[in-house]
């Protein structure tokens, strides 16, 4: 099946390192990318005039708690995930099944995860691409349970901390056996969520426990009961983890402090943006946009880099080579433009402003999933489509 979008003003890649594309034209073909010459264009099954708006690759929630089907058990939310494409997000990337009930030691853990691994490979709610099964570890999980978690497909450890696990010497054995066999390890910072007893014995997650632990990911550095000032900074300097992530559920002060920190090393290549959807603060079909919109108005982030940050860099952190445009790849796609009224003239403007750009069109495996958002303000323009 062949996709054609034509008319297009802006291209961002979705690579920090060339983030902007000059092209007119993309054509995809069973669901990937095939180049940017509109000669290619020979048998469109549909066809999208941008009308000049500019063409993004789809964002990645890099943190987000999974359960069961397209239901939030901390918010009693229904179609949460589907809602979240139209806020430009293709993938999402699993820090747990904290909230499914039932978990109690390692092998429910296990089980659990592996429930939702494998659920989540062919259950798509709107077409999203959810990369669940992120085991949790438990006081009594060993490198047995990883191995086995390992074999089954799973590749990621959910945050370190949650489960009743509080030892870091003993995460750590844990955390560096997942990461030698490719796993990405994330781990909680901050106070504890865990209501539980296990919440007293370690109520509080610090730099120096991330140091031991040595996860993949240092897991919203910003939570509302956020790090200390400097341990900001240390997980921000050059021996901290190799990423340190964001959260909309989490404090400005602290996200601009990581983004600074690591815009003054010339480190944003390590920064990821999530929602930790769904906690105690809601369901955040806008989240990413909004964070996105914060650190470039906030803290002077290009629109082209932030959006980078917030797609192509967000997959490759687990493995993924999707959500960049490129010949090849994946084409999941949105049409983005200044919300209509705004004072902006484009969506790289809007973004710039802190403002959220409207979602005209969604496009996951070159398939429109989202014709005009329903959460968003309506983009200025509005897509023309044929043929679909």
């Amino acid at each position: 099946m062949q996709l054609v979008l034509h008319n297009i003003g802006t291209v961002l890649t979705g690579k920090l390192d060339d983030p902007v594309l000059a092209a007119d034209t993309i054509v995809v073909d069973d669901g990937r990318i095939v180049g940017f010459d509109d000669g290619l264009a020979t048998t469109a099954d549909t066809v999208i005039d941008c009308k000049g708006m500019t063409i993004a690759p789809g964002l990645v929630d890099t943190h987000v708690h999974p359960t069961a089907g397209d239901y939030a058990h901390k918010q009693q939310s229904v179609g949460y995930l589907e809602r979240m494409t139209h806020g430009a997000v293709t993938r999402v990337m699993s820090a747990g099944e904290v909230h499914t009930p039932g978990r109690v030691n390692a092998r429910s853990a296990l089980a659990i995860a592996a429930g939702a691994y494998h659920s989540f490979r062919t259950f798509r709610p709107g077409g999203m691409k959810v990369h669940a099964g992120a085991m949790l570890l438990e006081s009594d999980t060993d490198i047995g349970h990883i191995d086995e978690a390992h074999e089954l497909g799973m590749r990621i450890i959910g945050e370190v901390g949650i489960g009743s696990l509080k030892d870091p010497v003993r995460s750590g054995e844990l955390s560096r056996h997942a990461r030698e066999l490719g796993m990405t390890v994330h781990m909680h910072c901050g106070c504890t969520s865990d209501r539980g007893p296990g919440g007293d014995a370690h109520p509080h997650f610090t730099a120096d426990d991330v140091f031991t632990i040595e996860p993949s990911i240092a897991s919203h550095a910003n939570t509302f009961a956020s790090l200390s000032d400097e341990d900001i900074d240390r997980l921000c300097g050059a021996d901290g983890p190799p990423h340190v992530e964001i959260v909309q559920a989490g404090g400005t002060r602290s996200m601009l402090r990581v983004v600074e920190r690591l815009c003054e090393t010339d480190s944003l290549d390590r920064l990821l943006i999530g929602t930790d959807t769904p906690t105690g603060y809601g369901v955040t079909s806008l989240g990413i946009l909004k964070t996105i919109g914060d650190i470039c108005s906030l803290a002077d982030v290009a629109p082209e880099t932030g959006w980078a940050i917030a797609s192509g860099q967000g997959a490759r952190a687990f493995g993924s080579d999707g959500n960049v445009i490129g010949v090849g790849r994946e084409a999941d796609l949105v049409v983005i433009d200044a919300s209509l009224g705004s004072v902006e003239d484009s969506a790289t403007e809007a973004i710039a402003a802190g403002e959220f750009p409207g979602v005209a069109a969604t496009i996951i495996d070159g398939e429109v999933r989202v014709a005009g958002s329903l959460c968003t303000l309506r983009a200025r323009r509005v897509v023309a489509i044929s043929g679909a």
